[in-house]
């Protein structure tokens, strides 16, 4: 213990010797987070040794760490031209302790932490989600960063390696520090330079290559992919089809909206869309009283971008919101259409509105606004990771729809307790707290049950005649039910973005049980005013799902992950990855779940639809362009 006691003060007392050994710790802990990135890829898995692969997953490692290795040799040169130009003053020798004992340590402490993040999107955390870095905290805590033992396992060894045997106590006892000249440097940065440039394997499903403190400062995502005059002359495609004919009709039209948005809930964690999920009981007895639009899909996996989508009838903007320009005037809100129309207005959310700049948007037409940030008496409510308890919603929609004001209503209000991580405190029999999934139906149901009654107390009070209820997901929710498919906003599968959509009326309005046409959330503003009877002369990407259209087309694309496109018609499935040039045809028919990519059998249809996957990409980026421009002429 003494010896370890004087090499460690020994050590100490040079400051730019213990920056140099730290830089070796600085490397090994780069490298255990690829290693445990590539076991989180489903390219790569955690079976290293099954197959004989070891030797070339091992290769592999080495390429996807080449980022770590130029850093590394880079800091090394740069400590080398330091010792060689005497900075041995005492401002150096300060500099180079906080350095080797709080900056080093921290950075890799933020490589740590960052695989919660690539655990759910197999991206690193980039600069478009530190934008909003005062969200930071919530997103760590909702993460459960601590409970993941690859986390912890690397806070340990951060704290080995940096603190309790620096890796300067055996290089000095070797003297190899003294012995490293400014050439074995340089020579050193050559090699990381090489690796760096040196090819890397493909891989579709995750994005491995970048350091994860580079991508943080100097990363982006893909610009438009395929944005070009060639392929974007003529009418927008995938847009509404004035040609469809109208299938369905309303026998009285009612005179009030009530658009309840669940979060987080997927189509199949319904029992009306699927007899073993647990979730729904009560809605069911409604069942006759429901028509259910079978085939309705987010575009974009994101609350954010689904709220965009419902109120304003247009697929969003790629990327995130507050990089868009004029986000909020592509279009009228439908909130603005039943205020011009006297209607009363109010959206409420139980989380905060601020989140993603999404209050940019949405309170354009709301007369009220409520969030946790403005919500009188939301203190004895649970407080929950993202919001407050949903209770607080349908308690406020009471009163708001009971309140004596003649006038109908326009009413947005949407949901947030089925968030990530799935937090059940505030119900009476909690699931168990490791079955995630458990607890998630448990909160799906708790909010079905709440529509429930939100339906029976408007049934009581003689408003459910006059009112059309919709009620529909933002998003769906996944549990690995495709390799690395973990949450909801990094992949395109049914999981992620099929959704429910129910409107509940005694008599249905004279619809039947079901509507099987093909819709997304940018058909909802149209269908709700083809319900009512009203015009709409704000044009969008929607069509009413009262016609029908067997030909329609829908798309899709993330915000989160590596960047991912999809298009669905009636049948089929095309999801494309541009930077791995790979796509993935899934023909619904016969698989429903989307198990089965058959694009290399198909190829001339794969190639089909990503054709037209290209078209309406390249022509949506130029009708968003066009709408700014029209909404927000140049002088």
């Amino acid at each position: 213990m003494k010896t370890y006691g004087r090499a460690y003060a020994a050590a100490m007392r040079q400051p730019v010797t213990l920056l140099a050994g730290q830089l070796p710790a600085f490397l090994i802990i780069g490298v255990y987070v690829k290693v445990i990135q590539m076991r989180l890829t489903p390219s790569y898995g955690e079976r290293w040794l099954d197959g004989g692969r070891v030797g070339v997953n091992c290769f592999h490692l080495l390429l996807f760490s080449s980022h770590e290795i130029l850093l590394f040799t880079g800091l090394i040169f740069l400590v080398a031209l330091w010792q060689r130009s005497g900075g041995d003053n005492p401002a150096a020798r300060w500099t180079a302790w906080i350095l080797a004992l709080v900056v080093l340590p921290a950075l890799s402490a933020i490589e740590v932490i960052d695989l919660a993040h690539y655990a759910f999107f197999l991206t690193p955390l980039g600069p478009e989600e530190l934008h909003d870095i005062r969200w930071a905290p919530t997103i760590i805590l909702s993460s459960n960063i601590l409970r993941l033992p690859q986390v912890v396992l690397g806070l340990a060894i951060i704290v080995v390696l940096y603190q309790v045997l620096p890796c300067a106590l055996w290089a000095r006892a070797r003297r190899g520090w003294e012995r490293c000249r400014i050439s074995h440097a340089g020579v050193l940065l050559v090699v990381g330079v090489i690796a760096a440039a040196w090819p890397k394997p493909p891989v579709a499903d995750a994005m491995l290559t970048p350091h994860p403190l580079l991508w943080m400062l100097f990363g982006h995502r893909l610009p438009a992919t395929w944005a070009n005059t060639a392929v974007a002359s003529g009418a927008p495609y995938g847009h509404p089809d004035t040609a469809a004919r109208r299938r369905f009709a309303v026998t009285e039209p009612p005179t009030n909206v009530l658009v309840l948005i669940l979060e987080s809930t997927g189509a199949t964690s319904l029992k009306t869309y699927n007899p073993q999920a647990p979730a729904g009981s009560q809605l069911a007895r409604y069942a006759d009283e429901t028509v259910i639009f079978d085939h309705i899909y987010a575009p974009v996996p994101t609350t954010s971008h689904a709220l965009f989508s419902i109120l304003y009838g247009r697929y969003p903007y790629r990327g995130p919101f507050w990089e868009a320009k004029g986000t909020a005037l592509a279009a009228d809100s439908m909130a603005e259409h039943f205020a011009r129309a006297g209607y009363r207005t109010q959206f409420t959310i139980t989380s905060d509105l601020n989140y993603e700049h999404m209050r940019s948007y949405v309170q354009t037409g709301f007369a009220q606004v409520l969030d946790i940030n403005a919500w009188p008496g939301q203190d004895v409510y649970t407080s929950l990771p993202w919001g407050r308890d949903d209770r607080l919603l349908t308690d406020q929609l009471k009163q708001f729809i009971a309140a004596p004001d003649q006038r109908p209503f326009f009413v947005v209000a949407m949901t947030s307790d089925p968030h990530h991580p799935y937090t059940v405190d505030h119900l009476l029999a909690p699931a168990s707290a490791s079955d995630a999934h458990g607890r998630y139906e448990r909160l799906v149901d708790y909010d079905l049950d709440l529509v429930a009654d939100m339906y029976a107390w408007m049934k009581q009070r003689g408003l459910a005649e006059q009112t059309l209820l919709l009620v529909v997901g933002d998003h769906g929710e996944a549990f690995g039910e495709h390799a690395g498919d973990v949450g909801h906003s990094a992949f395109l599968y049914e999981e992620n973005v099929h959704i429910p959509c129910l409107l509940l009326h005694p008599q249905r309005l004279g619809l039947p049980k079901h509507i099987e046409q093909l819709g997304s959330q940018v058909d909802l503003r149209a269908t709700i005013t083809d319900i009512l009877g009203m015009s709409d002369l704000s044009s969008g990407d929607g069509m009413s799902l009262l016609r029908e259209d067997p030909e329609r087309l829908i798309t899709h694309f993330n915000t989160n992950g590596v960047p991912r496109f999809g298009i669905r018609d009636a049948r089929y499935t095309y999801l494309y990855m541009p930077t791995a040039n790979a796509g993935q045809l899934f023909d619904r028919s016969s698989d429903p779940a989307e198990a089965h990519n058959i694009a290399a059998r198909e190829p001339g249809l794969a190639t089909s639809y990503r054709t037209r996957l290209e078209r309406w990409e390249a022509q949506h980026e130029l009708a968003l362009t066009r709408s700014h421009d029209t909404a927000n002429p140049r002088p």
